[in-house]
């Protein structure tokens, strides 16, 4: 029986994960529960570990855009367990109270750019697209770099909160899903 008969995926401890995965583990720190649930499969741990590399370590967003579009995936996706990690970095990005609910809520009243990050993470995930309106000034406002590391961001992000989501994977102490629902 594998751990997913009994309804979730639970993370493995550290000492539990593949020994190919050593540089991994050793590169995270105190690796999460997500990494600790991707670390079953030791491929695809391998595979996200690079493109979560460069959208959290070297990507052209700056920290709060980065922040922004991720706390909106975790919104929009419901994922207690990204909102929680999130609003801790969003705080340490520069966000206050009042911004990460107007986050939360959808809320107008941002600087140009970021109203154009969330309205992209917006028409992401309703329709899988950007719109040709917020495209356009997607293209005025941003370089391909990121336009592209936004694009991954918010795409890193949907399968980390799917994955998380659905396979249940505790949250850890100390990150409550505060004002999330």
């Amino acid at each position: 029986m594998t751990a997913a008969a009994e309804g979730r995926l639970t993370p493995l401890a550290p000492e539990e994960w593949d020994a190919s995965l050593a540089g991994v583990l050793a590169g995270l720190g105190g690796p999460l529960n997500i990494h600790g649930v991707i670390a079953r499969n030791p491929a695809p741990m391998r595979s996200y570990i690079g493109l979560r590399g460069h959208v959290v370590a070297s990507g052209s967003l700056s920290p709060r855009q980065r922040e922004l579009v991720i706390l909106r995936v975790a919104r929009l996706t419901g994922c207690a367990c990204e909102w929680g990690h999130h609003v801790a970095r969003g705080r340490a990005a520069g966000f206050d109270d009042r911004e990460i609910a107007r986050i939360r809520d959808g809320s107008g009243g941002w600087p140009a750019d970021e109203a154009l990050l969330i309205q992209a993470v917006d028409d992401m995930l309703s329709g899988w697209r950007i719109s040709p309106g917020t495209w356009s000034a997607l293209c005025a406002a941003f370089d391909d770099n990121r336009l592209l590391d936004a694009f991954f961001t918010v795409g890193v992000y949907v399968t980390l909160s799917a994955i998380l989501n659905t396979a249940g994977a505790p949250r850890e102490d100390g990150f409550a899903a505060e004002g999330l629902a």
